[in-house]
């Protein structure tokens, strides 16, 4: 009986996993399409010239890039965890650093207080010290 409900568990749990990927492979095709559609709306701007990006513009577009890239390593992770048992350490300390970076390249130091940065300085040293001693102990 306790082998059936954990069978019933499992697979409802892989489910949930499944529409999860499908709701996350939807949202980054959509979000695609609205980068192309950013992407277009740049360089037809008149303002200053056509053909050219303006850096507000150009910021966007890497802010909703780095976004996409999230998407891309946490449906990795997803499939990982589906085919193997273990947590991917490494694909979800990638997902973080790519996040981070998000934030670091996207980031309006003007409205930020010391202990903001501060704080965003911490999580970035740690994600660096976990991936120093995650890659050290594989080497091992």
């Amino acid at each position: 009986m306790q082998e059936k409900l954990l069978k019933l568990l499992k697979t409802c749990s892989n489910l949930i996993i499944l529409i999860l990927l499908i709701l996350l492979i939807s949202s980054m095709l959509l979000g695609t399409g609205h980068l192309i559609v950013l992407f277009y709306q740049a360089i037809a701007s008149p303002d200053p010239y056509y053909f050219l990006i303006n850096i507000e513009d150009l910021h966007i577009v890497f802010s909703i890039l780095l976004i996409m890239l999230v998407g891309h390593e946490l449906f990795k992770s997803i499939i990982l965890l589906l085919n193997h048992e273990n947590i991917p350490v490494k694909s979800i300390l990638k997902i973080a650093a790519i996040a981070m970076a998000n934030k670091v390249i996207t980031l309006d130091i003007k409205h930020m207080n010391e202990s903001m940065l501060l704080g965003l300085s911490a999580i970035l040293l740690s994600i660096g010290i976990a991936f120093f001693f995650f890659n050290k102990e594989k080497e091992a």
